[in-house]
C-alpha cells in the first residue's frame, strides 16, 4: 500500500507534453472581500469548539439523544454578524475573509510526466494522498412547520490547504434554489470542483437559507458558520454522519476519510437523442471492496438532461488506491415513445494518470462516459501562492508560529 503523499513534487520535473496554461493554478482572478465593510473584531481571540446548542438534547452518556453525532464548530464564527471575519488563527490560515473560489483545477496531473517511474501506468513517482469524500447532504428537519417541499439556497464550501479558497459542494442563488422533498431530505451537491485533500484540518464553511416568499427579508436562516474536521479523528474508509444544527433546522453531512486516494473526474455526454424528447438521468458512484465499510453511494447527477446540451458537468470523486470505482447509470426518455428505464453498471480501476472512455448505445440515446484520473501530488511549479501541505506550514508562512 502506498503512503499518502501529495502537494510537493519536484519543481524541476516536467510532463512529457507541456501542460496548457489553463492548467496552472493562478489566484489572480477575482478579489477578496473588503473586510472593512464587515463587522470585524480586532485582536487575536482564539476560536474554540462551539458549546452544544440548547435545542440539542443529550442523554446520560453525554451523547445526543437522537443518536446523531454533531459536527465540531468554530465558536462565534458566523456570516450574519460578521464574526467569521475576525482576524484569528483559523481565518488567517484558511483565508475565511476571502470569498474567491479555489484556483486549483481538477485533472491537473492527468497527463503523463517524464518523471513517471517505471512508466505512467505503474507510476511510483507521484503519490496518492489522504482525501475527504462527501457522500451526501440531507435536510433532516426544519424548526418551523412547512408544508410541502423546501427551497434551499446559499452555499457550502470546503477549505483545505491544497488551496484554502472555497471549493463549493453546494452553491445556489436565491433565483435558482434547490427543491428538497421532505420524504428523503436529499440535497443535490454541485461539487466539489476538485479533489479535497485532507492532510490535516479541513474546514467546511456554510451559509444556507430557506426561501419563504417574494422578499429576501422573509427568508429563514438554516445554517450559518464553520465546522472543522481532523484527519486524525476520523476513521479511515468508514462513513461518518454528522449534523450541523442551525437557527431554523439542520443539515446532515455524510463523509469519509480515504487514505491513499486519487482523484477521479467523471463526465457524461449525450448524443443521438430523439428530437423533441428529453432524457432523465441518474448517475451514482460507489466503491467495490471487501475491506471497506462504505455502503452509501454518491449521487452525482439526478435530473432531466437538456436535449441541446452535449456534455454534463464534471463530477469529482476520491477513489482509494486498489479499490474499484463503481458507476451506475439509469436513463429513461421523457416526451418520447420509450418509457422504459435502462440500467448500466460498470467498474473502473484507479490510476494516477490517464483516462478511460465508455460508450453505450441505448436506442433512445447514446451515452458517453469519460473517467479521468489524477493525483493531488501537484508540483509547486504548477501551484500558485497559498498552497500548503499542512496547517502548521501555512501558519509558519504567515508568521503565526515562531519556528
Amino acid at each position: 500500500m502506498e503512503s499518502g503523499g501529495g502537494g510537493g513534487g519536484d519543481p524541476q520535473e516536467g510532463p512529457s507534453a507541456t501542460p496548457p496554461r489553463s492548467r496552472t493554478a493562478s489566484c489572480d482572478n477575482g478579489s477578496p472581500i473588503d473586510e472593512k465593510t464587515r463587522r470585524t473584531e480586532s485582536g487575536a481571540a482564539a476560536s474554540s469548539t462551539a458549546p452544544p446548542r440548547s435545542r440539542v438534547v443529550y442523554g446520560p452518556d453525554g451523547f445526543p439523544a437522537d443518536g446523531v453525532t454533531r459536527a465540531v464548530l468554530l465558536h462565534d464564527c458566523k456570516h450574519s454578524d460578521g464574526s467569521i471575519y475576525t482576524v484569528d488563527y483559523w481565518s488567517k490560515v484558511y483565508r475565511l475573509g476571502d470569498t474567491r473560489e479555489t484556483c486549483v483545477e481538477p485533472m491537473m496531473m492527468t497527463d503523463t510526466w517524464t518523471s513517471c517511474s517505471p512508466d505512467w501506468r505503474a507510476c511510483e513517482r507521484h503519490d496518492s494522498c489522504t482525501m475527504m469524500q462527501i457522500f451526501s447532504l440531507k435536510l433532516p428537519y426544519t424548526s418551523v412547520s412547512l408544508c410541502g417541499p423546501v427551497q434551499l439556497y446559499g452555499y457550502m464550501a470546503v477549505r483545505d490547504l491544497l488551496n484554502p479558497f472555497r471549493n463549493y459542494v453546494f452553491n445556489r442563488s436565491r433565483d435558482d434554489p434547490f427543491t428538497v422533498e421532505q420524504e428523503d431530505g436529499f440535497i443535490q451537491m454541485s461539487g466539489p470542483k476538485r479533489g479535497i485533500r485532507m492532510e490535516g484540518y479541513v474546514l467546511l464553511e456554510y451559509d444556507m437559507k430557506i426561501k419563504m416568499g417574494g422578499e429576501e427579508r422573509d427568508d429563514l436562516q438554516l445554517i450559518d458558520g464553520v465546522a472543522y474536521f481532523n484527519n486524525l479523528t476520523i476513521m479511515n474508509a468508514s462513513e461518518h454522519k454528522q449534523r450541523i444544527d442551525g437557527d431554523c433546522g439542520a443539515v446532515d453531512i455524510t463523509l469519509s476519510l480515504l487514505r491513499c486516494a486519487v482523484e477521479a473526474t467523471v463526465q457524461v455526454g449525450i448524443s443521438d437523442l430523439e428530437h423533441g424528447s428529453g432524457l432523465s438521468l441518474r448517475l451514482t458512484a460507489s466503491y467495490i471492496s471487501s475491506r471497506f465499510v462504505l455502503r452509501e453511494g454518491i449521487r452525482l447527477a439526478d435530473g432531466v438532461v437538456d436535449p441541446e446540451a452535449c456534455e454534463l458537468n464534471k463530477y469529482v470523486v476520491a477513489v482509494p488506491w486498489k479499490v474499484k470505482l463503481g458507476l451506475k447509470l439509469q436513463v429513461s426518455q421523457i416526451g418520447g415513445s420509450d418509457h422504459s428505464v435502462i440500467d448500466k453498471f460498470f467498474l473502473c480501476s484507479p490510476h494516477k494518470h490517464g483516462h478511460q472512455n465508455l460508450a453505450f448505445k441505448l436506442g433512445l440515446a447514446t451515452v458517453k462516459v469519460k473517467v479521468t484520473w489524477s493525483t493531488l501530488d501537484i508540483p509547486r511549479s504548477l501551484l500558485g501562492p497559498d498552497c500548503y501541505m499542512y496547517d502548521f506550514e501555512a501558519a509558519r508562512d504567515l508568521g503565526l508560529l515562531n519556528v
